[in-house]
């Protein structure tokens, strides 16, 4: 039973729900039972192809960073992907949208790991680092991503097939500060964060 993807029921928090005063733009550590409390009592899920384009609603995106020891994951965007928007950015990012068969979010957030990332190894430690927000484009005015850290115990990982992942490999940070002008938006924006982390 294939569900288009214009057609599949995703997450979505209103958006002056959301920022009521006005849309801040960066990255927030933020208490994660608060955030997720406040993420169930106000979401929705319609369908995507009508979120894609309506900025009263920001979709809510899982967004998993992989570090292992002093090293991260991170992967380029296939010119075969669905975003044609991000082709040829190097993401630090796995991750995608939270969908109405998902039980609750954390579960989400496995489930769109497990898709992008066959990951052999085992994840030691999982934690909600906060939320990053832009509203300079068209994408990123109508999402919103939650950011995790999962750690890993091994660097050994399959692709998945996954259409948006291709050339995924496990880094350090002086490569990760040489193409950082070539990262994903949103990556851009909490590589900063992260950086701290990995020396």
């Amino acid at each position: 039973n294939f569900v288009g993807k214009d057609n599949e029921e995703v997450l979505v928090v209103k958006t002056k729900t959301l920022f009521p005063d006005k849309i801040w733009e960066g990255f927030r550590k933020l208490d994660e039972r608060e955030f997720v409390e406040f993420i169930n009592k106000n979401s929705e899920y319609i369908k995507r192809g009508f979120a894609e384009t309506d900025k009263n609603y920001q979709q809510i995106i899982a967004q998993i960073i992989l570090k292992v020891g002093k090293r991260l994951f991170i992967h380029k965007v296939a010119q075969t992907g669905s975003e044609s928007r991000l082709h040829d950015m190097w993401p630090i990012f796995l991750g995608g949208h939270i969908n109405n068969t998902d039980k609750d979010i954390s579960k989400a957030f496995d489930r769109e790991f497990n898709e992008e990332i066959n990951y052999k190894g085992k994840i030691i430690s999982r934690n909600f680092l906060g939320v990053v927000k832009l509203d300079d484009n068209p994408v990123n005015k109508v999402h919103v991503g939650l950011v995790w850290l999962y750690e890993g115990d091994s660097e050994d990982f399959e692709n998945t097939g996954d259409d948006g992942l291709v050339d995924g490999k496990f880094t350090d940070i002086n490569e990760l500060d040489n193409i950082k002008d070539k990262m994903s938006y949103w990556s851009k924006v909490v590589y900063p964060e992260i950086r701290n982390l990995l020396i």
